[in-house]
């Protein structure tokens, strides 16, 4: 078990056991440099356990999409331009990658 493991809850180790492709892309954003509250993303791509939720491209949506009732994401992966900059298990935030300017 990583280092980054032993510090998030169990409940959300197992649920990124269950996708192991999520624990890597996670484990590598860790690694990458803050992203800055005013940086404006050409692209943002929200994906969950399903594949892509939505995608919004230069400020228009792009691509929604369609859900049966009922189903909820086990987890929110938010991309800008390509990089995984936030990741939440339910109410845990896993990864922010976000910088808030001060």
């Amino acid at each position: 078990m990583s280092e980054f493991q032993k510090l998030i809850s169990e409940r959300c180790q197992a649920l990124l056991q269950q996708y192991p492709q999520w624990l890597v892309r996670v484990q590598e954003a860790l690694e990458k440099s803050p992203v800055r509250l005013d940086f404006v993303p050409s692209s943002v791509e929200i994906f969950d356990q399903s594949g892509l939720l939505l995608g919004v491209l230069l400020g228009e949506m792009v691509y929604s999409g369609a859900r049966k009732p009922g189903v909820r994401s086990e987890f929110l992966a938010w991309f800008f331009d390509g990089e995984l900059v936030v990741f939440t298990i339910e109410t845990e935030v896993i990864l922010n990658r976000i910088l808030p300017n001060y």
